[in-house]
């Protein structure tokens, strides 16, 4: 960060950029789960504290990370989306309620089937 060297501030500013993803233990188990982000320092709690304490007062390009937001928002903003990932998260937290739902939805479709062809054989 010499004031008479040029560069883009690149590792700065990929810094504060995951200090606007990361708030709190949650993100970075979220980063983690996603292979963005690997901890070495210990618990989740301790790399959020450390992103929120360097992310303060730090001298970043705000354009390079412009278009990498731009889609984080439009995803975010897309309530489509939102709802679907929220539905998710709420009904199917293990592999077992999904695995659970698919078999509900088996049955029911092989009760309509039933119903169906019983009343059709009842016209035959």
């Amino acid at each position: 960060m010499c004031p008479d060297f040029l560069n883009d501030f690149g590792v700065s500013s990929y810094v504060g950029f995951l200090d606007t993803l990361i708030d709190k233990a949650q993100d970075v188990k979220e980063l983690r789960d996603k292979q963005i982000l690997h901890n070495f320092l210990g618990s989740d709690e301790e790399v959020a504290k450390l992103f929120n304490k360097i992310g303060t007062d730090i001298v970043s390009n705000p354009t390079i990370y412009r278009d990498v937001k731009s889609k984080i928002q439009r995803r975010y903003d897309n309530k489509l989306m939102t709802s679907i990932a929220q539905f998710n998260h709420q009904h199917f937290r293990s592999p077992w309620s999904a695995l659970a739902f698919l078999a509900a939805i088996i049955a029911l479709a092989a009760t309509v089937a039933q119903a169906i062809y019983t009343i059709l054989g009842h016209y035959k």
